[in-house]
């Protein structure tokens, strides 16, 4: 076909048809598309308010499914709020939203928590950071943020005992340089010795002498715990130093046997 059409000389007849028919064919496409449009936009003023309002919502609604499927099931952050894990952890100054705001913020993995209620990931470990809800009898409940962020110190069927701000785990004095080494302080409170039931665990902030934790309320239960930090992602820098990194338990609590 193209051949025969190289054939024809310049300025033929046929070719000024071809011409013609090919003008008019993107003419009445073009048409076409408008007409299109039109009717499109036609339909759309034809739509209710209540269409359009429900198109709107639609689009939220299905955005915040989405977020909390990801926060319950996959991951979540926290904010340090408070100085009870300082000088581990920056708390922000001032009110709470500011202290969220400009404090350190913990990466959890949701994922682990339902793998440790069903069994399937094992116990937690002493020297974990755990966010965990208050306990409804604390005294304190109601007064801050429901969940708190503290190290877990105690598992179930642990003898925790405190003398003079040393902590002892099934008779073994914990070595808290962790804590010290870094600028931070241990107080001198006492608790006698407590044997921590079934599915619940002992929490204290490292910030010994400003934190209201299981030397208050007591053990925590097992349904109460969140999650388990797992590293620090914001803000990157601080003081000049990276401050990114793993949120792992001390090696101190190595040395503590199992009850």
């Amino acid at each position: 076909m193209f051949e025969e059409y190289a054939k024809v000389p310049k300025g033929s007849k046929l070719i000024t048809v071809y011409r013609g028919m090919l003008t008019f064919n993107l003419i009445f496409t073009k048409r076409v598309l408008m007409a299109k449009q039109v009717s499109a936009a036609k339909k759309e003023e034809k739509l209710s308010w209540q269409m359009k309002l429900w198109r709107e919502v639609k689009g939220y609604a299905e955005a915040i499914i989405i977020a909390l499927i990801i926060t319950t099931f996959l991951f979540t952050t926290v904010g340090v709020a408070g100085s009870s894990m300082s000088p581990t952890f920056y708390g922000g100054n001032g009110t709470i939203i500011n202290s969220l705001l400009t404090g350190d913020r913990l990466f959890v993995p949701k994922y682990e928590t339902w793998l440790h209620r069903m069994g399937l990931l094992g116990d937690y470990r002493r020297g974990d950071v755990i966010i965990f809800r208050e306990p409804a009898d604390s005294p304190y409940v109601g007064t801050r943020r429901d969940f708190l962020v503290k190290r877990l110190i105690g598992l179930p069927g642990d003898r925790i005992r405190i003398e003079e701000g040393q902590v002892y785990i099934n008779d073994v004095a914990l070595d808290q340089s962790f804590i010290t080494d870094i600028g931070g302080h241990l107080g001198n409170s006492n608790l006698n010795e407590i044997t921590i039931p079934d599915k619940q665990y002992f929490f204290m902030g490292d910030n010994r002498m400003n934190s209201v934790d299981s030397r208050i309320y007591g053990p925590v239960d097992f349904i109460s715990i969140a999650g388990k930090a797992s590293a620090i992602i914001w803000p990157p820098m601080r003081h000049g130093s990276l401050n990114w990194k793993a949120v792992r338990p001390p090696e101190a609590f190595k040395a503590i046997p199992d009850n």
